[in-house]
């Protein structure tokens, strides 16, 4: 885990150094769903679980109407008083479709911070969400990751489980 803290940080640092224009540091907090998928032997069953997250982000102007935004988010979730908690590293691309809206597309990785039997801890996801600047420092933002990765180690051929996560929050920009 140190390993992929310590990588979101550079990242986050690094990419400052990429012709940037403009650098925004901030912090978000929200709900959070997480949706488990289990398909197999032309079955399926789903089931969530919801909680909330609280992170940070960098965003990194590239063009007047675009830029990078890597963050970092620690989730939890919560299920018959059993908690789920995952360390999230979202990096979108932002487009300003106007000086306030933004619409958000990117890749997701994910790791779980408790060792569950039978389950990967590191997953991969297609984010896409939209924003909304209320103010200069606050925004609102929605996303939803569609889980690209099996989470079953081991899967029999047939059978795979994909990890998708809603998020709905408020973020402050500092």
């Amino acid at each position: 885990m140190k390993k992929v803290l310590f990588i979101a940080v550079i990242a986050m640092l690094g990419l400052g150094k990429v012709s940037a224009q403009e650098i925004t540091y901030g912090a978000t907090v929200g709900f959070h769903n997480l949706g488990v998928n289990v398909k197999g032997f032309g079955e399926s069953d789903s089931d969530s679980a919801s909680g909330y997250y609280v992170g940070f982000f960098a965003e990194f102007k590239i063009l007047e109407k675009f830029s990078v935004q890597p963050e970092i988010h620690f989730a939890s979730v919560i299920e018959d008083s059993e908690s789920t908690n995952e360390l999230i590293i979202p990096i979108m691309a932002k487009y300003y479709v106007s000086e306030k809206f933004n619409i958000q597309a990117g890749p997701q990785l994910d790791f779980l911070l408790e060792d569950t039997e039978g389950i990967n801890k590191f997953g991969l996801g297609l984010a896409l969400g939209a924003g909304y600047d209320v103010t200069e420092k606050i925004f609102v933002a929605t996303r939803y990751s569609f889980g690209v990765s099996n989470r079953i180690s081991d899967a029999p051929s047939g059978i795979s489980s994909k990890f998708n996560t809603f998020q709905i929050g408020v973020g402050y920009k500092f």
